[in-house]
């Protein structure tokens, strides 16, 4: 792996940085935990130090807007064989996992919504996500060893979705400082499956034609409630619905939440959109149609 080194200026003359030892294992967990986009920007934490089924414990468990599990581990010092061993064990045992699965492990560290709702609060399309489809390995390190690094090589080679990310540490009088490498580029691994993408109920209608730029759509629940509504389709992708009075442009899901939510339209949960496509309707010249039938 490539070595980082820092120098910092002072009165236009540089002075490299020694690398310091971290107790990386408490403070990195922390961090991560804290904020996890500071090593994946595309990714949910659903818990730290995760029991399995034969009482182990995952130190981070997260999911990405792929709906890929993505297995975090972390250790002490230089990394070892028996670290992706140890971390495929666990991805093993993560590939069994439902969502209700999850659903109880978001409980358990005191997330009180399921792994859907938290999945659509933080994704614009996470109606359309599939969850756990497949698993991904992150190996977080102070430094990896080359045999470590030749193992996370070969298998991503071969189709695993394995990765290691080291936290080199520097102390310089008052100040800490932290700078993160990658082994593998993260735009060669950890991207989004486009092919799932693709496979996306909306994408669909899109790819198929049969949801265009300028058709208009309505919220049947809505409308059966008395009150009138229209969203024009603006643009293919995401965000993609458009209604009158606002330059702000929404999801499928998001503009039902705001619905369900501004109406007070209680027998629906604005955070549970996963059969949502029977709410819709294509407004057609001559009939309207729900999107579940197109």
């Amino acid at each position: 792996m490539q070595e980082t080194k820092i120098w910092k200026v002072n009165h236009n003359i540089l002075t490299e940085l020694n690398k310091s030892n971290l107790d990386y294992e408490d403070r990195i967990h922390k961090w991560i935990e804290n904020d996890i986009k500071i090593i994946l920007p595309d990714a949910i934490l659903i818990g730290s130090k995760i029991k399995t089924d034969h009482l182990k414990e995952i130190d981070l468990l997260a999911i990405d807007s792929s709906g890929d599990l993505i297995i975090i581990e972390l250790k002490r010092g230089n990394t070892t064989r028996d670290v992706v061993a140890q971390a495929l064990d666990y991805t093993a045992w993560a590939s069994t996992l439902k969502a209700e699965d999850l659903t109880a492990i978001l409980q358990k560290q005191n997330i009180h919504e399921s792994i859907y709702e938290l999945l659509n609060k933080n994704f614009d399309d996470g109606e359309q996500i599939e969850i756990n489809e497949n698993q991904k390995i992150l190996i977080v390190a102070s430094e990896v060893d080359a045999i470590t690094e030749r193992v996370i090589n070969y298998l991503s080679t071969k189709g695993l979705n394995i990765n290691a990310v080291t936290f080199n540490y520097y102390k310089d009088d008052n100040s800490e400082l932290v700078a993160r490498n990658f082994l593998i580029k993260r735009n060669e691994i950890f991207t989004t499956d486009e092919n799932k993408r693709n496979g996306r109920f909306i994408t669909k209608l899109f790819n198929e034609g049969k949801l265009l730029v300028g058709h208009k759509v309505r919220y049947i629940p809505l409308n059966n409630k008395g009150v009138d509504n229209f969203a024009e389709i603006v643009r293919k992708g995401s965000k993609c619905l458009k209604i009158t009075g606002t330059d702000e442009t929404f999801s499928f899901s998001g503009l039902r939440k705001k619905f369900i939510l501004d109406n007070q339209l209680n027998d629906y949960n604005a955070y549970f959109p996963y059969n949502q496509w029977g709410e819709w309707e294509l407004i057609g010249e001559s009939e309207n149609k729900e999107l579940a039938e197109l």
